[in-house]
């Protein structure tokens, strides 16, 4: 009882490393590309970025990132590619874009990621087939890094290959008197936008204040929980930037005040406040919305904020777009003829060339050109050879094989060895 129990313990051992050794081996380990060479382009507006170009804080640039790789670098599924952004610059959104090839194939996907400065390529087994000629290519949105610029003036960076030269402005937005409104992508998700408000800078008197706001174009949705709408203690001058609503507590907060206006699907896109009288109060007012539709790159989704008082005779508005980020990607490669299959072909070429030996001994047997040879493969071989035109030479070989040569241009000889035995001296039939 105890032999068997011992046996079960080493098949099962046995299984176990058997099982662990399959695993192992079907385990595939994703490589680190370091060989390439990186150039990039970066524009503003569709021009290429120079010395005399004047970008100010904010200002959305693209990148272009063109890769070369050597046929020696091998790429295979799963291998990874990081390029990091120079600190001067930073990405707008985490954008995720497939990498293609003309006809549609995928080579990889890239995904930038704000928050560490990077783009990562992950490949898939394109480039693996296709090994030589390897390129590639990144388009994506960036702008100028407020936290590394910190002053105006002329900036030097590198980026890749390239060296760029700028005339950098650090601008700081100032409030309109009652309404100032922008937004932005979220830095994580890209279908998500984050719009801000400033209402009542001037901290005029305002009655019976209404304010909406219409988010609906484009698809867009309130991401619930996201509003928020405070108001803050007059101040003893004009606010000249929401960094300084920041630095103090609000003294209210109105947000559950909110009426919505929802879609069909009961979705919200607006919202209204009957806020009533205001007595000189800044207001501040967040949220974020959400794209319920794939858009193409280069989109401006609209916001449209409305607000009006008895005490004034109009009501007033203010609408401002977003553009939406997205990145894009191309690549290609290509494979040879492998070396093998046209050594194969110009072999067997020359092998039926060189061993078609044609029964034709003849021809190599016979040097001169009025030369004809026959043979006659009689049980008694009978050679006849005539060198000249007008010679005729019969020869019959006794078991021995005896040949007689008549070499005189007018003298026909015949050798009768047998008295029943007669040659006659045209061979032409035979030939």
């Amino acid at each position: 009882m105890q032999t068997t129990k011992t046996s079960v313990k080493r098949v099962l051992a046995l299984l176990s490393i058997l099982v662990l050794s399959l695993v192992t081996l079907t385990t595939v380990f994703a490589n680190e590309v370091t060989q390439y060479t990186l150039n990039t382009e970066v524009k503003v507006d569709g021009k290429p970025l120079t010395a005399d170009t004047k970008i100010t804080t904010g200002r959305v640039l693209e990148a272009t990132n063109s890769l070369t790789f050597p046929d020696s670098q091998a790429i295979n599924a799963g291998d990874t590619l990081t390029l990091d952004l120079p600190k001067e610059l930073e990405l707008v959104t985490k954008l995720e874009f497939p990498i293609l090839n003309p006809d549609g194939q995928k080579v990889g996907d890239a995904v930038t990621d704000p928050s560490t400065g990077k783009v990562t390529i992950t490949f898939t087994d394109y480039f693996s087939k296709n090994y030589k000629d390897k390129v590639m290519s990144l388009k994506y949105s960036v702008r100028p890094n407020a936290k590394t610029w910190t002053d105006s003036g002329n900036y030097t960076f590198k980026f890749g290959e390239e060296t760029y030269k700028v005339n950098y402005e650090k601008y700081v937005g100032v409030p309109d008197d009652y309404e100032y409104k922008y937004g932005y992508q979220d830095q994580q998700n890209p279908k998500r936008i984050k719009w801000r408000i400033l209402l009542n800078s001037v901290q005029d008197k305002l009655n019976n204040l209404v304010i909406t706001d219409d988010f609906s174009d484009n698809g867009q949705v309130l991401v619930e929980g996201s509003l928020r709408a405070v108001r803050y203690a007059q101040q003893p001058n004009k606010i000249q930037s929401e960094n300084e609503l920041f630095k103090l507590n609000p003294t209210d907060n109105f947000t559950k005040t909110a009426v919505f206006t929802r879609n069909e699907a009961g979705q919200i896109t607006g919202f209204t406040f009957n806020f009533g009288d205001n007595y000189n109060w800044p207001i501040w007012i967040e949220y974020t919305t959400e794209l319920t539709n794939d858009l193409p790159k280069g989109t401006k989704v609209a916001n449209t904020l409305k607000w009006k008082a008895t005490n004034f005779p109009e009501e007033r508005s203010i609408t401002k777009l977003t553009r939406l980020e997205t990145g894009s990607g191309e690549g290609s490669g290509d494979k040879t003829t492998t070396t093998t299959t046209t050594t194969t072909t110009t072999t067997t070429t020359t092998t039926t060339t060189t061993t078609t030996p044609e029964p034709t001994t003849t021809t190599t047997t016979t040097p001169e050109p009025t030369t004809t040879t026959t043979t006659t493969p009689e049980p008694t071989t009978t050679t006849t050879t005539t060198p000249e035109p007008t010679t005729t030479t019969t020869t019959t070989p006794e078991p021995t094989t005896t040949t007689t040569t008549t070499p005189e241009p007018t003298t026909t000889t015949t050798t009768t060895p047998e008295p029943t035995t007669t040659t006659t001296t045209t061979p032409e039939p035979t030939t």
